[in-house]
């Protein structure tokens, strides 16, 4: 398919000085041309006339549920004076306004100690992002890049949480295939007037080290099925080990669609899980209309872990989204969620939310919790 958009040319003169390049280099430039890339242009639009939802976009009450955990946690590390809640990609800052504004409302204590940072790499939505947080300027702070930190308010580090919601999935990945008995990876050359895909060796041996693990090792080598792909994504475990460097004293609180290990190993993927979505509709192709369409990988919550605790974290807990919101909510039977409401039509519409957020059917079970700790 050809497509018009901006990045075509980019892409082209690239792949012209350099080569075809791998499939992760194709997924940064898309998705974080400075210019043309997805979330860098306009492009990019978010929940109900957007390409993508995020649970943070289906109502305030995510937002709201979430604020009572941070509360909780704050608790939990002794009423600190200064409470870091550090959000990576924090988008337009739909779920930042809604947290501040609910914890300003309802735990008026731990307000006076929280200070909030957003970690926003396009410069199109640090703006949306200041534009969103106007009424807390005096306590929110936002930055491009995890390396900025220390904070002004603490310069040891971060003390309190770190929280990535479907952050992790926009990262890049490598794509390997296991091709006539050996690793291909896959990359993106020219042909003719339109990208094409193509195999080639692995841009990095350890790139097929890497592959290798995403195979139960059981399983013999001749045996291994034609095909079948691996995904790996060094930029998650760089991301690992920044937010264990920052980290002093909390908890990191990650929330995505994804998978362990030995699920990958037992087949769940076999023709990988990234994916292309244009107005909530999934794209078969990957390379269509570059920067124009979101692109996405499953994440590998094994990785995550392992390398939270080659960084110091301590695995507190994983699980799904609907068990954390269960065990948050239940506190005071989700009376977040249903104060100040005027009708009972509000009502219902309230308990509707909810449950896209809880059932299975919903994102309940399709997104995972994953909560590491360090300090004590």
């Amino acid at each position: 398919m050809t497509s018009d958009s901006s990045l075509l040319p980019i892409l082209e003169e690239e792949i012209s000085a350099r080569g075809p390049i791998p499939f992760a280099r194709f997924m940064e430039v898309c998705l974080y041309h400075p210019q043309h890339g997805y979330y860098s242009s306009e492009r990019a639009r978010l929940g109900a006339s957007g390409d993508f939802y995020t649970s943070a976009h289906v109502a305030p009450i995510f937002a709201r549920i979430l604020a009572r955990h941070w509360e909780r946690l704050w608790q939990e590390l002794g009423r600190p004076a200064h409470f870091d809640l550090v959000e990576l990609g924090p988008g337009d800052g739909s779920l930042a306004h809604d947290a501040l504004s609910w914890v300003r409302e309802r735990f008026p204590r731990f307000f006076a100690s929280l200070r909030y940072v957003g970690v926003e790499r396009s410069a199109r939505l640090r703006s949306r992002l200041e534009e969103a947080l106007q009424s807390f300027a005096d306590r929110a702070e936002i930055l491009d890049d995890l390396s900025a930190l220390p904070l002004r308010t603490n310069p040891q580090g971060i003390c309190g949480c770190v929280f990535a919601n479907e952050f992790f999935d926009a990262l890049p990945v490598h794509l390997l295939v296991w091709r006539d008995g050996r690793w291909k990876e896959r990359y993106v050359g020219l042909g003719g007037e339109k990208l094409m895909g193509i195999e080639n060796e692995p841009s990095s041996p350890d790139l097929e080290q890497q592959a290798e693990l995403r195979f139960d090792p059981s399983v013999p080598a001749e045996e291994r099925p034609d095909g079948w792909v691996a995904e790996v994504s060094p930029s998650a475990g760089e991301w690992m080990k920044r937010i264990g460097d920052c980290l002093v004293r909390g908890e990191a609180l990650i929330i995505d669609y994804g998978y362990t290990l030995e699920e990958w190993r037992q087949g769940r993927f076999p023709e990988g899980s990234a994916l292309a979505y244009r107005r909530h509709r999934v794209v078969s192709d990957l390379l269509a209309a570059p920067g124009d369409q979101d692109l996405t990988a499953h994440v590998n919550f094994s990785q995550l872990m392992e390398a939270g605790g080659e960084s110091g974290l301590r695995l507190r807990r994983f699980e799904s989204q609907a068990k954390f919101l269960m065990g948050i909510g239940q506190e005071d039977e989700f009376g977040d969620v249903f104060a100040g409401c005027d009708s009972e039509a509000e009502r219902l519409r309230r308990a509707q939310l909810l449950k896209t957020l809880i059932l299975p059917q919903g994102m309940g079970e399709a997104f995972r919790v994953l909560r590491m700790e360090k300090g004590s």
